[in-house]
């Protein structure tokens, strides 16, 4: 039994794995766009499903989307953002399909 396996075993680890594994992911996509396909792999990685680590990689994705309309909210250019038309529809998706994509990750391992 792999590493990976054992810690798919016991939930625990997963369920702490999972954790670790948002704190990073948003940390890094905080910094960088290519952290949302790291969390989302981070997300799904742990997953005892491949269909439930995409899952977990699309609610990664809006979690950051959460968090980021949050930030928007809380400095009061929420209102602003989503006055911007076609800009706001792809800062939606991003996040969804780089959080989807990273999910991705656990139908290869």
């Amino acid at each position: 039994m792999s590493r990976i396996d054992g810690l798919r075993a016991n939930s625990t680890y997963r369920l702490s794995f999972l954790a670790v594994g948002t704190v990073v992911g948003l940390g890094l996509a905080w910094t960088h766009w290519l952290g949302l396909l790291v969390g989302g792999a981070l997300v799904g990685l742990p997953t005892l499903t491949p269909k439930r680590g995409i899952l977990a990689g699309f609610g990664f994705g809006v979690l950051s989307l959460l968090v980021f309309s949050g930030l928007l909210a809380l400095h009061g250019s929420l209102s602003h953002a989503l006055g911007m038309g076609q800009i706001t529809a792809l800062a939606v998706a991003i996040p969804l399909v780089f959080g989807t994509v990273g999910g991705l990750a656990r139908t290869l391992v």
